[in-house]
């Protein structure tokens, strides 16, 4: 009897589907809990991605801002390369870097101090790193290299470089005096507002130019030819630059009356590009640096002790004269003229001078900032 009851028990299938039940419901439970922590973390990664791209949009905002404010702002750009262990430590030493402080506009949210490094300055390539954050603690930085290019031409070809048909130069007669087209490299003088012989230097052999270049006729030259000198003092052809490469960048800064200012000289402070307008005359009384370009028909005076540094550009019979014993340190240039004379019997000196002309580049909107290159270095 025992035996049979034991059998009975194990076939009988009563609450059998409660079993069942309470199995499907775990396991529906399971399910729905593995569901909705799917769901849960699924949000919160969408979020995270979302948060770190607004980051990184916030972080690209910020590079092109800060080179906005770059092209429209007076900036003092680093002198020298710095090291990656500096850039990734975030300092900030004198001659490798120069801080910026921007104020990010409305509705952004990236760093508004920012350092920018010195990254290959002999060609003008810096680099800067801006921060970008947004909810979550999302956090992305960018590293951005620019180049600064000017679009003035590079260099000279000489301490007076003439591109134009029928050039003609009239040197100082007789010795004593000095050369008064030199294209031996002279450093500027070391006080920007000297007067008269304080305002001379010694010029070098090292990284000479032509006392007088023309790009394609042999020019006539009269007077005293001991007043000439440079490497060699005379040069016909193979310069670096054409009158084209002139024209374009005269025709450039004319178009853009943004670019220049009339009546006035730049300082080595601020040097700015000067137009002076055909039948018009700009007398300059005092010291000045920049880049002065005197349109046919119109003409500069420098009077009394003055000298000017930079870059002196004379389109067809747009004249250059001076009074006393002014100097101009760096290149005069003459372009668009069938005949051009480059009167030098007096008591002015042109001198080459690539720190003058290394000024003259910095003038008023005459650098170009470029995005070079561009990476997403930090993410969290």
């Amino acid at each position: 009897m025992k035996g049979k009851n034991q059998e009975a028990i194990w076939k009988n299938e009563k609450g059998m589907v409660l079993a069942v039940a309470l199995i499907l419901i775990a396991v529906l439970l399971l399910l729905g809990t593995t569901a909705v922590m799917t769901i849960t973390t699924d949000l919160k990664i969408a979020s995270n991605y979302r948060e770190n791209a607004k980051a990184l949009y916030n972080a690209d905002a910020g590079a092109e801002y800060v080179i906005d404010y770059l092209r429209n702002n007076t900036v003092t750009y680093p002198t020298t390369d710095a090291t990656r262990a500096v850039i990734d430590s975030g300092t900030c030493s004198a001659g490798a870097c120069t801080q910026i402080t921007i104020t990010p506009p409305t509705g952004f949210s990236f760093s508004s101090t920012v350092n920018l490094y010195g990254f290959d300055v002999n060609n003008k390539k810096f680099l800067f790193r801006v921060t970008g954050t947004r909810a979550n603690e999302a956090t992305k930085m960018v590293e951005m290299v620019i180049d600064r290019a000017s679009i003035v031409p590079q260099g000279a070809d000489g301490a007076v470089a003439m591109y134009g048909g029928g050039p003609t130069v009239t040197l100082k007669t007789g010795g004593g005096g000095g050369t008064n087209l030199n294209g031996n490299d002279y450093p500027i003088p070391a006080n920007p507002n000297c007067n008269g012989s304080a305002c001379r230097t010694t010029g070098t052999a090292t990284g000479a130019k032509p006392g007088l270049y023309t790009s394609s006729e042999t020019p006539t030259v009269t007077g005293d030819t001991s007043h000439l000198d440079g490497t060699p003092p005379q040069q016909v052809g193979g310069g670096s630059h054409t009158e084209t490469d002139w024209q374009t960048f005269v025709d450039t800064v004319l178009a853009d009356p943004s670019l220049y200012v009339t009546g006035t000289l730049g300082t080595r402070a601020n040097p700015l590009v000067t137009v002076v307008e055909s039948g018009a005359t700009l007398n300059g009384s005092s010291n000045g640096a920049g880049i002065l370009i005197v349109r046919n028909g119109g003409a500069a005076h420098l009077g009394g002790n003055t000298c000017f540094e930079g870059i002196v550009i004379l389109l067809g019979n747009g004249t250059l004269t001076a009074t006393g014993t002014a100097i101009v340190y760096g290149t005069v240039v003459t372009i668009s003229h069938t005949s051009k004379t480059v009167d030098a019997n007096g008591t002015t000196d042109l001198y080459y001078s690539s720190a003058a002309l290394a000024n003259a580049y910095n003038s008023s909107g005459m650098n170009r900032v470029q995005r070079s290159s561009w990476l997403d270095v930090y993410t969290r």
